[in-house]
């Protein structure tokens, strides 16, 4: 029997029954040492790897290697399912999975259907790699030194790769082959990390032979490449069926492509088979107006791969150095779109030879430029006038429009900005990275006022001398799997709980058993139990009967329910509308899933939070008016809904109710609005934002302002079952700025007028 050669360490993936002196890979048995060259998991033999092999196993396509090779047997394999089996790489590895060099894709007899799957990569021959939510990722981080990072013959279930690194000493080329991607997972599957200008790491990626079909996303909309490099390379890869964003910008063109350390940045995609692939934005490039990106798609096949309207690429040629090349290949749309390809910013090289289009009325063309300038108020008239909206309303002129009433209403409050959900290092269980005691600093310096703190497992944090009475909001952040939910994928999710009194959690954790807590206020811990829907919804009344809030955080992140009921857990529920950042995919997403609630009737409130665990956080705030600063204030203010979940401050009324009042309506009463007060660090200059009003039935209002002074808008009021309003940035992606809460107006009054329409 041969012995494994040095520079190979194995890993298998039933170890606690395998032997612990052999390993078998692509058929052939070797000698091995249990702690020496064979291992449990990939994280030890990652941590022993140090040889680089001189010679080449049997049954593999490769003429020599460079760095240490990572073997996986037949099997599962955790890759940071746990913290613990995450695995953090300091250095060049190469990874072999058994379908190590088997393309997993087979050409199919029908050129518009997918490629079929390789049958020596269908069974239980596979080496397969399983990540989790938090860890799941090969991971390149900080000073880590290399030139090459493999991955060749792996299937992968919410496992995927990220290089965090801004800087390094020297070019690395990344190489990913023979790859099956299962899902769910809402997460880039292939990530690296803007470089700084002045660096010497050069990428150079290649995506060979991938497959990826009937993949979901969660609802997440995660891009599956998102790449930093001067070089990157898509050959052979199969897409089919997916929501996930191809690549290589975000939906809100908010991430550059460019490799700011090159003056071009070179995009390929070759020979590949791109079909329903359900996106924001097709396959789309956005870079810098100093840097080029020049995307070339050759001899591939383009089937409805976009969703309906949008262009299926679309570059964005900021200037002479950006190119679109095009050739050999075929588009087919079957919903007939108007572009095929749709060109964002001013450049003319586009090369398109040898392609045939289906379905189209043209080619290509230019996106409309989004607007860069607005006026300084709302669109404004003396007289009564109507909107020409979905939903038409009428807009009283400044001759009628009365807005006494709502200065008086919040006469005496001022905003206040803040983060509705985050996490401190305050010890015991708690998993945040930030000390607690140094948060109150920190927050001044993001000009933050407040902040839910929710650390995990425990309620140790409010008793704590370093918990700040006047910023801090009571809560914690448990987790649960909903047991009978029906066809709802991953079934996991978070829920926030917030309480006005220290001792609320305690009451809750008394009338929960299945919590198992044990300990005191500040050893005590307690499980994440299992629910039935129902079951949690008793939860979730017992957490209001005490004066708290149940709030359903990163809704789109968790769980893989295409029914938007499963994330409804009780009326007068929050839902985290914006989630790290305004315009993140999860914000969009959890977003479109509070109007699908919305428009279900259900009373959900709106909320958001940047969900950090590390440094303090400005990226997503809230802004509260309040007549005084304090936790038991801001928790108030929550309560009751009456805010706007972004970076600008909202005041709105119906007779005399705010936000989140619920209302009988009757004829004649009127809606006012003031938006103002920008969260300073938020604003832009050169933005057009749009103030936006929205019923049950659709937009009622929407005109464009600069953002620099208050605005104020009236409207009689029809018998709708709510009024909200919303803030967008038109210019930077059309993300939401703002988003406020409901005022409802669909008590038995108001089904009564509907009935009698």
């Amino acid at each position: 029997m041969l012995s494994l050669p040095k520079g190979y360490y194995a890993v298998q993936s039933n170890f606690d029954t395998a032997p612990k002196d052999t390993f078998t890979y692509k058929g052939i048995t070797y000698k091995a040492e249990a702690g020496v060259n064979l291992f449990a998991t990939c994280a030890e033999a990652n941590a022993a790897a140090c040889l680089v092999p001189d010679t080449v196993l049997e049954g593999l396509s490769y003429e020599a290697f460079t760095a240490p090779v990572i073997l996986f047997s037949a099997g599962e394999h955790p890759m940071g399912v746990r913290a613990a089996d995450a695995v953090l790489l300091t250095g060049s590895r190469i990874f072999l999975g058994e379908g190590a060099g088997i393309d997993p894709n087979m050409a199919a007899t029908d050129p518009l259907k997918a490629p079929t799957l390789h049958p020596a990569r269908s069974g239980a021959g596979e080496s397969v790699l399983v990540g989790g939510h938090d860890y799941g990722k090969l991971q390149i981080k900080g000073d880590a030194i290399m030139d090459t990072v493999q991955l060749d013959g792996f299937t992968c279930r919410r496992f995927r790769f990220a290089d965090w690194r801004a800087k390094g000493d020297c070019p690395c080329s990344y190489i990913f082959r023979n790859i099956i991607h299962k899902s769910p997972c809402g997460h880039p599957l292939y990530l690296t990390a803007a470089l700084a200008a002045d660096t010497a790491l050069h990428r150079d990626v290649l995506l060979e032979n991938i497959r990826i079909t009937d993949f979901s996303d969660l609802g997440y909309g995660g891009i599956i490449a998102r790449m930093n490099a001067e070089r990157v390379t898509l050959r052979r890869v199969v897409c089919n069926n997916t929501a996930q964003v191809f690549g290589f910008t975000d939906i809100t063109r908010s991430i550059s492509n460019c490799a700011l350390n090159a003056a071009v940045t070179e995009l390929t995609i070759e020979d590949c088979f791109l079909k329903d692939i359900g996106s924001e934005n097709g396959i789309a490039t956005q870079c810098n107006a100093d840097r080029a990106v020049c995307l070339t798609v050759r001899n591939s096949t383009l089937v409805d791969a976009a969703r309906e309207g949008e262009g299926f690429l679309q570059p964005h040629l900021a200037n002479a150095g950006c190119r679109l090349t095009v050739s050999g290949c075929r588009f087919v749309d079957t919903r007939g779109n108007q572009n095929a390809i749709t060109v964002f910013g001013n450049g003319e090289a586009v090369k398109i030879t040898d392609c045939r289009f289906e379905g189209f009325q043209h080619i290509w063309g230019r996106a409309a430029m989004p607007p860069a300038e607005a006026p300084d108020c709302i669109e404004c008239h003396e007289s009564d006038w109507r909107t020409a909206t979905a939903d038409a309303h009428t807009v009283l002129g400044t001759s009628r429009a009365d807005f006494a009433a709502l200065d008086a209403y919040y006469e005496g409050y001022r905003p206040y900005y803040g983060d509705q959900h985050a996490h401190t290092a305050c010890g015991g269980t708690s998993d945040g990275k930030f000390p607690m005691k140094d948060w109150p600093a920190a927050m001044d310096a993001l000009r933050l006022d407040f902040a839910a703190i929710v650390d995990h497992r425990q309620m140790r944090g409010f008793f704590l001398p370093e918990w700040d009475e006047e910023r801090f909001i009571i809560g914690t952040e448990p987790g649960t799997r909903i047991t009978d939910l029906a066809d709802a994928g991953d079934d996991r999710m978070h829920y926030n709980m917030l309480f006005p009194h220290k001792y609320g959690l305690a009451m809750v954790l008394a009338n929960f058993p299945e919590f198992e807590f044990s300990g005191d206020e500040l050893t005590g811990t307690f499980k994440y139990p299992k629910f039935t829907k129902e079951r949690f919804m008793e939860l979730t009344r017992y957490v209001q009967s005490i004066g708290g809030m149940m709030v359903h955080p990163h809704p789109k992140s968790l769980m893989g329910s295409d029914d938007p009921l499963d994330y409804y857990v009780g009326e007068h529920m929050y839902l985290e509308v914006m989630v790290g950042s305004y315009e993140r995919h999860s914000s969009i997403r959890s977003y479109d899933l509070w109007c699908d609630l919305l428009s279900r009737g259900k009373h959900v409130y709106a909320a958001g939070g940047s969900d950090t665990h590390g440094q303090v956080s400005n990226a997503c705030v809230s802004t509260f008016y309040s007549k005084e600063k304090s936790g038991r204030a801001f928790f108030d203010r929550m309560h009751a809904a009456d805010y706007a979940v972004g970076a600008l401050g909202m005041q709105m009324l119906i007779d005399g109710h705010p936000m989140g009042a619920e209302i009988p309506y009757r004829a004649g009463l009127t809606l006012t609005l003031r938006v103002g007060d920008f969260f300073a660090p938020a604003f832009r200059e050169d933005t057009a934002y749009e103030l936006r009003v929205y019923t049950d039935r659709g937009l009622a209002y929407a005109s464009m302002f600069n953002g620099r002074m208050p605005q104020y808008l009236s409207l009689a009021v029809e018998p709708r079952a709510f009024y909200r309003a919303e803030v967008v940035d038109l210019t930077h992606g059309g993300f939401r700025i703002a988003v406020g809460n409901p005022i409802w107006l669909d008590r038995q009054e108001n089904k009564e007028v509907k009935e009698g329409e």
